[in-house]
């Protein structure tokens, strides 16, 4: 392992008694599932909200985290069609709703109510997180600014869902400033030798590099863990959130289990853990 330098960076490290961080590109379907950890535009986005939009330098994130089980629950919802349909009868009617909005004979509220009645509900099953802990690393040019935001937050934090809300893992201690080492991990065995362990995080993936070295270790990767497409950043943090451009990257989620990677630069964060035990926390950065 080589040291290549320190860096002073913050740590938000924090509780949710529950959460669902669902995935991009699953469609609004009876059965819902959540990503094991919230992918780095979901963390943008809580930081953006809270700082009111005030930082335009790039986010650079990393997440490691664990969650006690996993849960399904059920939701009553409209049916798979209701939006689509709603949206035509409305569109069907629209002259009428404009003649008729001085005299209050015509609303919005009366085709809803119809298309409820016509199309009907139905049962989603989505699945949540329980006893989340989430450390997430961050790190930008207004570091100061998001630390002095989080210590006297004046807004409700939440991350996920707007119910997903967010608690100091330690009373009163929501955010902190840390110092990580930036290594150079040779192979496995250099992993192993210094106790570099990668788990419970996402570990960004190259599928496209023609390096074949580097594709050799991604095979390597692969094969520990699951692999997803998620959003990676977005490019117009300040736009609004519906025009938004977001740029997906393709990361493999480690369990608790772990794997020990070489040929790779890594973030360590040392420190003494609930137990007073040493740890390492070891991640890439995301975006």
């Amino acid at each position: 392992m080589k040291v290549i330098g320190k860096e002073k960076i913050l740590m938000f490290d924090i509780r949710q008694p529950f959460a669902h961080y669902r995935e991009p590109k699953v469609m609004q379907d009876n059965y819902i599932p959540t990503l094991h950890l919230p992918p780095a535009t979901t963390i943008a986005g809580m930081v953006s909200y809270l700082i009111d939009r005030r930082v335009k330098s790039k986010f650079r994130i990393g997440v490691v985290g664990t969650y006690r089980n996993k849960t399904v629950d059920f939701i009553r919802g409209e049916g798979g069609e209701f939006l689509k349909k709603y949206e035509l009868l409305i569109k069907k009617n629209y002259k009428k709703l404009v003649e008729n909005d001085k005299t209050d004979s015509f609303k919005i509220r009366d085709y809803y109510d119809y298309s409820k009645k016509t199309i009907g509900n139905r049962i989603m099953h989505v699945e949540n997180l329980q006893e989340v802990r989430l450390k997430i690393f961050f790190s930008c040019e207004d570091n100061e600014l998001v630390k002095s935001t989080f210590e006297n937050p004046s807004k409700y934090i939440s991350l996920g869902r707007k119910e997903d809300f967010v608690i100091g893992a330690k009373k009163g201690e929501l955010v902190k400033g840390i110092e990580i080492e930036k290594v150079k991990i040779a192979d496995k065995k250099d992993a192993i030798r210094n106790d570099l362990l990668f788990k419970n995080t996402y570990i960004p993936v190259e599928l496209q590099t023609k390096d074949e070295e580097k594709k050799e270790e991604v095979e390597k990767i692969l094969n520990e863990g699951v692999l997803y497409s998620l959003p990676k950043i977005y490019q117009n943090l300040e736009s609004e959130k519906k025009d938004r451009v977001v740029v997906n990257g393709h990361y493999v989620y480690l369990n608790e289990h772990g794997a020990y990677l070489g040929n790779r630069e890594a973030n360590v964060y040392s420190f003494i853990n609930d137990k007073g035990e040493k740890e390492k926390l070891v991640f890439n950065w995301l975006t």
